[in-house]
């Protein structure tokens, strides 16, 4: 009862701040839209928990779960000592050693058995978690209604990177980025995604802010954006590179064809990934690609799992080139129908098939675009392809790139719309007039 009206008290909170602060007016899209948006995601956090409470039994391996139990062990130390939380909190903890007797090795996922030796991923989500139990006081379900918020936050963010771009298409924008199920689902749980949408957002927008009118101020929420991306999944700040080149070359050279600027990106990006690791080897990003494969692989065979196959071992760079068509037709279109096996992938290869058909009927009622919606086009593309290509040579479980390209379905669909004639359908279509 404690849990039910604690969460009601936040959420109802949130309500508030949604409906009251200026950054969730738009001229148009209704304010109250956001606020439905906000009650459709914990509705959607709470089915979630119950498919992880019913369904995937095991405690200690639900994704929702396991973080936010390991965030007690954290949080308890602000009773005894209210220093070593606070460090640990923020990062700070400069005797390792010490916090790893007395708190990191009682985890059970801070340090996990098959992960990279770069940086780890889980321990940001623990952190949010023991943050929250400071509001919580360990009621599950209000950290769904904190991180959802920072879901709302940083998916609206990027609704508002992309708005200028698309006129006369922003509903259609705030569907895709919003009622996508795989985003909407997925995106809405005490899960990494959540805080990988707030840092992508705050990237994006402020990046595109600060090219078209610098100011230091907005180099701070940049800053905190790439801080998250590393500490939730670094590979999206490696799809990043390529597009966000592309874009600062077309931006301050302007060619006539913004495909050059990608064209040159990709080139330098050939060029640093083969003298990064002079600088250090750590940043030989093959290397890392190789040792991400195989960290899955080792996963894979000791834990079981419903959606796992075979991908081709990668061993040098020749190798990830060869099995990038492999890779692209792994995130892609795959599952096929008869690999299903789950009510995840079911679902998943379902999307697949809604996806694609929107790629040929936007390829089919496509429009001429302009140099700069041509600029925001590749920008999205490159980071499609960059992303779903890592994906795709690294990870042999359908269930996990589910959610691992989430963010490349976003500025997948975004391209599309880009693209699509939306006046030319909805003249075909008129009763689309309507909701569109």
């Amino acid at each position: 009862m404690i849990e039910f009206l604690l969460s009601i008290f936040y959420f109802i909170l949130f309500c508030f701040i949604i409906s009251k602060i200026s950054f969730f007016k738009d001229s148009q899209i209704p304010r109250y839209w956001f606020v439905f948006i906000y009650g459709v995601k914990v509705i959607a956090s709470i089915f979630l928990t119950l498919l992880y409470t019913k369904y995937y039994t095991d405690r200690n391996t639900a994704d929702i779960f396991k973080y936010f139990d390991d965030s007690l062990l954290m949080f308890e130390a602000i009773k005894t000592n209210p220093l070593d939380y606070l460090k640990m909190l923020l990062g700070v903890d400069t005797n390792y050693i010490y916090f790893t007797e007395n708190y990191y090795q009682h985890m059970n996922h801070w340090t996990r058995p098959y992960s990279s030796n770069l940086i780890s991923d889980s321990h940001i989500i623990i952190r949010f978690n023991a943050f929250v139990r400071l509001f919580s006081f360990g009621y599950f379900q209000v950290h769904n209604i904190f991180i959802n918020f920072l879901s709302l936050f940083g998916l609206t963010l990027i609704f508002k990177a992309f708005k200028a771009f698309l006129n006369n298409k922003e509903k259609v924008l705030f569907y895709i980025i919003f009622f996508l199920p795989s985003i909407l689902f997925w995106g809405s749980g005490l899960l990494k995604e959540s805080i990988i949408f707030l840092g992508l957002g705050l990237f994006i927008y402020f990046l595109f802010r600060i090219i078209n009118q610098f100011k230091f101020i907005y180099l701070l929420p940049i800053f905190i954006g790439i801080f998250l991306i590393i500490f939730t999944k670094l590979y999206l700040l490696i799809a990043l590179f390529i597009p966000v080149l592309g874009y600062l070359i077309n931006h301050y050279i302007a060619f006539r064809k913004p495909f050059f600027g990608y064209l040159i990106s990709i080139v330098l990006f050939f060029i640093t990934i083969n003298l990064s690791p002079f600088i250090h080897q750590q940043l030989n990003i093959v290397t890392q690609i190789v040792n991400k494969q195989q960290t899955f692989s080792r996963f894979i065979a000791k834990v079981e799992t419903n959606s796992g196959f075979i991908i081709p071992e990668l061993s040098d760079g020749f190798s990830i080139l060869i099995n990038i068509p492999n890779a692209l037709l792994n995130t892609i279109i795959r599952p096929f129908l008869w690999e299903c096996s789950s009510l995840f992938v079911w679902l998943s290869a379902f999307e697949n098939i809604a996806i694609i058909s929107c790629i040929i009927i936007a390829l089919i009622s496509r429009k001429k675009m302009n140099a700069v919606q041509q600029n925001i086009f590749y920008f999205n593309i490159t980071f499609v392809f960059s992303l779903f290509i890592i994906i795709g040579l690294t990870t042999p479980v359908f269930g996990a790139i589910i959610r691992y390209k989430i963010p490349g379905l976003i500025l997948l669909l975004i391209s599309l719309l880009l693209l699509v004639d939306l006046e030319k359908i909805k003249t075909k279509n008129s009763f689309l007039n309507k909701i569109l």
